[in-house]
């Protein structure tokens, strides 16, 4: 993330290096409407319908997010402060509206919800040449990105990952990427 060096921005993220965790207030900038309440999370492989409160999708009236990462660095150049965390979810470009620090003692409590269960990882299988990302594309495909409706299809799917369009498609007990090409300005 780069933020314009100034004196507001100098101050702003004095004391940030201490904290090993952030949390990030976003927007979901390429999300477009209309917006349902109902969505189907893609875990539910029961096609169960959820109100869109009650989840995660980006499919929000209000398009705001919420993120938890990894602090890495502080980097101060001559024009401008870059913040390098690890982690993040989000598309390049998402407009950040605020940084906050993530405090253990109030962000980590015991709590229910029907996500409780982690999602199960499927082996994947690279049917072309792998980008140097091979091993974050490999741990998103493995999580199935398929829309929880479609979760007993063999069609081609695209997502974008880690500046690369990627063609997949799920084959028997495993996932097959058939492409992945960088997009364009990488």
């Amino acid at each position: 993330m780069r933020f314009p060096k100034n004196d507001f921005f100098m101050e702003a993220f004095r004391g940030i290096e201490e904290s090993s965790h952030l949390w990030l207030i976003f927007e979901f900038h390429q999300v477009t409407g209309p917006f349902n309440g109902l969505v189907r999370p893609p875990r539910f492989e029961n096609k169960k319908k959820m109100g869109v409160y009650a989840t995660r999708s980006p499919h929000r009236p209000n398009r705001l997010g919420l993120s938890v990462v990894k602090f890495s660095q502080l980097e101060i150049l001559e024009q401008e402060i870059r913040l390098h965390v690890r982690g993040v979810d989000l598309v390049s470009g998402t407009p950040i509206f605020d940084i906050k620090p993530y405090v253990p003692y109030t962000d980590a409590i015991q709590a229910s919800s029907p996500f409780e269960e982690a999602p199960r990882s499927l082996p994947v299988k690279w049917s072309c040449e792998a980008p140097k990302e091979k091993v974050l594309i490999e741990k998103v495909i493995a999580l199935d990105p398929r829309p929880g409706q479609d979760k007993a299809s063999t069609q081609e799917y695209g997502v974008s990952i880690a500046g690369h369009n990627v063609r997949f498609k799920y084959s028997a007990d495993h996932f097959e990427i058939i492409s992945a090409s960088a997009t364009i300005g990488r």
